[in-house]
């Protein structure tokens, strides 16, 4: 073998090695990019699942669903003009949190809700 073949041969396997250096790199890259967006997507499923759990505790609103509940000693303006004692309020605070199945992502939503009762009296 000659020393120009010889040199040939390093010369192929170093751009061989190079080759394989950038495709690993651009393999890795483009599995770091699903990753990412993989993980975008995700969370956006985990906070439209917790949005749509907590809607629909606010249309249910029942007592196990409140974290605290507070009874107001005098209701708000908008209802104190006509109602005097014949209204009674509490305010409710609503929790809602939400885990991916991986537990890796978490959405959470808290409301207050004013919440009026008509308090019938008896005749």
């Amino acid at each position: 073998m000659t020393p120009h073949k010889g040199m040939v041969l390093i010369m192929a396997l170093v751009f061989l090695l190079v080759m394989s250096l950038l495709i690993s790199a651009m393999l890795l890259v483009t599995q770091l990019s699903h990753k990412t967006a993989y993980a975008g997507q995700q969370q956006l499923q985990t906070a439209q699942e917790a949005l749509a759990q907590h809607l629909a505790v606010l249309n249910t609103l029942t007592d196990e669903a409140a974290a605290v509940k507070r009874t107001m000693t005098a209701c708000p303006a908008s209802y104190a003009a006509w109602s005097g004692s014949a209204v009674q309020c509490e305010v409710v605070q609503v929790d809602t949190a939400a885990y991916s199945d991986s537990k890796l992502f978490y959405a959470g939503y808290s409301s207050l809700v004013l919440k009026t009762t008509l308090i019938q009296e008896p005749d």
